[in-house]
């Protein structure tokens, strides 16, 4: 899909908003730092900044790259063991996040110290895992079962970015193998029976 000069010119320049939020917000604290002085430093005016995000907790939180339609397709089609199409799912959307690392790094401390904006990003994830439970219902036929896969798979990706955030020289991608791997061996402990 070809996205449009007026569109790339868009979410650019959200992406400038962004990092300016984030950039003050990790000098003064998100509490601190106004909607003026953030238009200011992206260079937009207060009324461009407003015809982007509704506040500066959004601004921080800007727009998470969405699961892509084809990888949903794809998930929910997959002939594959569910284990490895989940995988391959997650190493696409973290290829995704990975294409602005700094925006993620950043954002992490923002999250944790500013509730309104860790609100707005749970928003977002919540759309995401209903997305996600609605493609795997397709694929196991049980709703039920399809949100708690939703549920893990979503966690794993969070995971990735904690250990990414906090562990130094481990990739992205290298964060994910790992936060999949704690999450294939916690579902081998909830089958295995119970001790005598």
């Amino acid at each position: 899909m070809t996205v449009s000069l007026r569109e790339r010119r868009r979410q650019q320049t959200a992406r400038e908003i962004q990092l300016a939020t984030l950039e003050l917000a990790h000098q003064h604290e998100l509490e601190n730092v106004t909607t003026e002085e953030i238009a200011a430093a992206a260079g937009v005016s207060t009324r461009t900044f407003f015809n982007y995000f509704t506040n500066k907790e959004a601004a921080a939180v800007g727009a998470p790259p969405p699961f892509r339609e084809e990888d949903k397709n794809a998930l929910a089609a997959g002939t594959g063991a569910l284990a490895d199409d989940i995988k391959q799912f997650l190493d696409r959307h973290i290829e995704d996040l990975g294409k602005d690392d700094p925006i993620i790094k950043m954002m992490g401390r923002v999250i944790r110290s500013n509730e309104k904006a860790s609100g707005i990003l749970e928003g977002f994830l919540k759309m995401e895992r209903d997305e996600l439970t609605d493609c795997l219902c397709k694929r196991v036929q049980n709703r039920q079962t399809a949100a708690s896969l939703a549920g893990a798979t979503t966690s794993a990706i969070g995971r990735a970015i904690y250990l990414w955030n906090h562990e130094p020289d481990l990739s992205l991608g290298a964060a994910l193998d790992m936060a999949w791997e704690g999450l294939l061996e916690a579902s081998v402990l909830l089958t295995l029976p119970a001790r005598d």
